[in-house]
Order: structure tokens, then sequence, then C-alpha cells
């Protein structure tokens, strides 16, 4: 059988425009001669849809949708993701559902059995899981058709306790189906496309059966969907690997001779992450109408960094850098900053900030005794530069970028309503050690940012001499412990016999708990690591915590 895999970008909420997608996909698939094209999961609402799919319209529409492609007069059949509704008495009133639509009419509808509930996922709260999972036949083959998390039951995948109380992938191999196709909207982390096709291709030579992983690509909100589908054979043998990070249209012929070689794998590493956020960004900006950013371009790692990712994602003739000095910027700060803009070919704009931070001074009545700068007086230096560059989002139908990065985000080392003030954060998920691998692999072709950049100690200049390790740990010990206690929920006693110091450990910790209430009010921030900051990571603010003691 010849099956188009169909990895494209939805968009959510637009359903007309994804069904327009999957009908020029499929037409596409049509002229190559596939008798059958697989979309990913709820490819007609875009994933994920959230509390969209509580309005009665939306899913009147995507149903509708539905019906349309099934009634094009097309000699290759689809396998599309969408909403139903459940037709029990009993349960949810929807289920994430798979359809075949072939001859004209809807010919089979299936329903996702797991539904994920830990991390960013929370799909009990909308769908009913279906009980079984039939296959059927088609074309001489027997089917399976299962939708994301039901492929992954009892796999390394998942989390490590049991999650399900049941296996579709049993069913479907005690029935002896020959190819499983798996739709799915996957949000990408380091290193999973690797992980995925490991795990999947044991499966395969488990049950002795072609499968075909459909992933969706693009990003939506802070979710970013890394495409990389693939076909495996019973062997376990890659025999076709789509494109990273963007749409493509694979032909897969499940007759076809084994290949004499696998197919590679994508590439990983920061190289990878760097796609990543460069597809979220611009998913970001122009799946919401915006083609121009703004961001303060102090100089610094940071700023460069967040830069060079806008000028690949938008172009740098759409990338603003706003240079906003104040009196404690020194000179080699302001002089960098106009060489990383120069190298990346965008706009720049200077605003000193020193009347404006005299100004709130004054009418505040604050200053520090013998000339000291005290917190107060720094934050507000942040916050001028903060209203600035909203100032000028607002006046020219821009969005903001922020710059903050995964260490200082999770030690509140930024300021509410100042750096903080933006529309996304590209970097908020990448800890300060993975900034300057970053900005290394950047520099890789040619150099963007200075090595006197990368090489000088961050510092905020916010009053004289200022360092951030005056108030961190070094970074590289600070991001460890973080990285322990956040993404491997590694308790106090258990990272200090990793080497840390105990008194280090427990002011980090308590520090992140701390900050909690500042991290509620950031931008959203893109996610790259499997437990980020933002709605996969649900924490209290008020709360006390006795083991940090």
């Amino acid at each position: 059988m010849k099956i188009a895999i169909a990895q494209i970008n939805p968009k959510v909420g637009d359903i007309a425009g994804n069904a327009a997608l999957v009908e020029a996909f499929a037409r596409r698939a049509e002229a190559l001669g596939a008798d059958l094209a697989v979309f990913p999961e709820l490819a007609l609402t875009g994933y994920p849809p959230l509390d969209l799919v509580e309005k009665k319209d939306f899913i009147d529409e995507n149903l509708r949708a539905l019906k349309r492609l099934a009634g094009l007069k097309l000699k290759t059949a689809l396998v599309v993701g969408f909403v139903d509704r459940n037709p029990a008495a009993k349960g949810k009133a929807l289920l994430n559902s798979i359809a075949l639509l072939h001859g004209g009419k809807i010919a089979a509808r299936r329903a996702k059995s797991l539904l994920p509930t830990y991390d960013i996922f929370d799909e009990a709260r909308y769908f009913e899981p279906a009980a079984d999972n039939r296959p059927l036949q088609f074309k001489g083959a027997l089917i399976g058709l299962t939708v994301c998390e039901d492929i992954w039951a009892e796999t390394a995948l998942l989390p490590s306790r049991l999650l399900y109380r049941n296996n579709p992938v049993k069913t479907l191999c005690a029935r002896k189906t020959s190819i499983v196709i798996n739709i799915s909207a996957s949000p990408f982390y380091r290193g999973k496309g690797a992980r995925r096709r490991t795990i999947l291709s044991g499966l395969a030579k488990k049950m002795k059966a072609h499968i075909i992983y459909v992933n969706q690509t693009g990003a939506n909100d802070e979710l970013i969907f890394d495409g990389n589908s693939f076909a495996l054979l019973p062997s376990g043998v890659i025999s076709a690997q789509a494109k990273a990070f963007e749409e493509d249209l694979l032909l897969v012929d499940t007759a076809a001779p084994s290949p004499a070689r696998a197919v590679p794998a994508p590439h990983g590493g920061i190289a990878e992450v760097r796609a990543a956020l460069t597809l979220g960004i611009r998913d970001y900006f122009h799946k919401m109408g915006f083609r121009k950013a703004v961001l303060g371009l102090s100089g610094g790692i940071d700023s460069a960094v967040v830069a060079a990712l806008a000028a690949d994602a938008l172009g740098p003739e759409n990338v603003t850098g706003v240079l906003m000095p104040s009196v404690y910027t020194s000179g080699r700060s302001t002089a960098d900053a106009l060489v990383i803009a120069r190298n990346l070919g965008i706009r720049t704009r200077t605003i000193p900030i020193k009347n404006i931070y005299s100004s709130f001074l004054k009418e505040l009545g604050e200053g520090g005794p013998a000339g000291e700068v005290n917190l107060t007086m720094q934050n507000l230096q942040s916050r001028a530069r903060g209203s600035l560059l909203m100032a000028l989002a607002n006046a020219n139908n821009w969005l903001a970028l922020t710059t903050g990065n995964k260490s200082e985000i999770a030690m509140g080392y930024c300021t509410l309503y100042g750096d903080t003030a933006g529309a996304i954060g590209p970097i908020a998920d990448l800890f300060k050690t993975e900034v300057y691998r970053l900005a290394a692999h950047l520099n890789l072709v040619r150099e963007v940012i200075p090595a006197a950049v990368i090489k000088r100690p961050p510092t905020a200049e916010l009053k004289p001499g200022q360092k951030d390790q005056d108030d961190l740990p070094p970074y590289e010990t600070l991001d460890e412990v973080i990285r322990l206690y956040l993404e491997e929920n590694r308790g106090p006693a258990e990272i200090v016999r990793r080497g840390f110091k105990r008194d280090l450990v427990l002011s980090v910790l308590k520090r992140v708990e701390a900050n909690e209430y500042k991290r509620k009010q950031l931008p959203i921030g893109l996610k790259v690591t499997e437990k980020s900051f933002g709605y996969g990571r649900k924490m209290p603010i008020v709360k006390a915590l006795s083991f940090l003691k």
C-alpha cells in the first residue's frame, strides 16, 4: 500500500484554514499515487485547542469540515484527526478522534483511548477515553488507527509509573494488525525525536507490523512541534523520515523491498534547539498576524542570542534592537550592542534613560545613602526600559521579545514590568550555560556574536561594578542545581549527595520557590526541555515548604 505522510502545520482554531491545508496536501498525495494520506492529531482544530472545545459552534464547524473533506472526489483515502461528539449517554461529551475518509463518506471512526494528564497535557478535562480500538480492513490490509498517546503505553517515553490500565497496541497486536497508523501532536523537547525512533522501532519488531508515525510541525503558543514523522518496517528499520521543523509530504510503499540501510536520524543537540526556537518565534508572530519584533539590545549575551534568533525567524529587516543606556552603562556595552546589530543586519534605535530615571527618583524622593544604588533604584531603570519597549511596540504594531533565561527566571533575577515586559521569551527555557552554547553555535559559520561578548562576565549594569555573580552562584553550579530540582524532581538531600554544599542548595531552592509569583506574571516562554516554567509546571504561589528548612 502506498501511504502518504502529510506532516502539516495547523493553526489552533483556524478550522477553515486547516481544512484547506489538509485538502491541498491530500491533492498532492493523490498526484503521487497514494492509496492513503495520513494527517496529524486534531489536524482540523489545531493542537492543543484547550477550552475552545467547550464552544458548540467550534465543534460544529470542525464536524462540517470533516464531512466536506469526506465528500471530496479523491482517489486517495484520508486519515484525519478531529473532535467528535461522544454518542454515549455517560462520560465526557467529546472524543479526541481519528477518521478514515473514503468513497465519499466517513468510512470509519476511532477515538483516543489514553488521555495524558501530565506536564502540559490535560486531555481528560475535555475528552472521554475510548473503551477499545478495533483494527479495520482497507485495501487488503488490517489497519490500526491510533492517536498519539495510544502507542506509548508501557514505553520509556512516558513517566516511569504505569499511567493507564489498558494498552491499545496490545489489542491491535493480538488481532494481528499489519499496519499501525499513529497520528500525533507531540510537542518537542531536546532529544525527544531520537527517543521516539528508538521506542517505536522496538515496537514495530515486537508487533511484526509496519508503523506509520505522523506528527504535526509548527508552533502554537509556547509549544513547538518538530514534525520528524517516519515510517517503520516490521523489522524496526526506518524506511522514511520527514523533515524536522517544517511541513513535508512523504510517500511510503509498504510493499517495497527493505532499504539497503536505515534512514539517518535528524541532527540533534544545540542545532535542534536553535531550529526549534526559530520556528517558535516565527509561528508565534505570523500566526498572531505580526511581522516585526523589538527588543532591548544591551550588548550582553542574552539579548545578542535573542536578536540573532529573531533575525533568523523574521528576517533582519523586521527586527529592531533598542539601546537604552543609563549612567551605569559602559561604553563597551554600547559598542558591543552596535557590533551585534551590524553583524545581524538589524535596525537599532538609541534612547538614553538618564533623564527618565532622574525624573522617577525626583518624584519618588528615592535615593540610596552616600551614593548607594539600592534595589528600588535598579528596578526603576529596568522598568523605564520596559515602558519604552512597550511604547515602541504599541506605536509600531511590533511585538516585544524578552531576553531572560531559565536561570534568571528560576531565581527571580529579573524585574517585573521591566526586563520581563513583552509578548514572548525565546530563551526562557534555556539555562545560562546553554545560552553560551547556543551563542557558540550561532557563530559556527561566521562571527555573529563577538567573542568579547561571550567572554565578558555577565552584568545587568544597574549599579557601578555590578556582576551577576555578586548575587548568584556561578552559573555552572546554579544551573545544575536548578536542573536536578526542576527537571529531575530531586530533593535537597539528593542534590547535596551529588556534591553540592547544603547551604547553597537550600538557598537556591528557597529562592526558586519564593519567586513563583513573578513567574506567574511573565510572558510565555518557548518550551525546549521536558520540564519548563509555564503551564506544564503547576505550583502554588502561597505555600510553606517544610522540606526546604
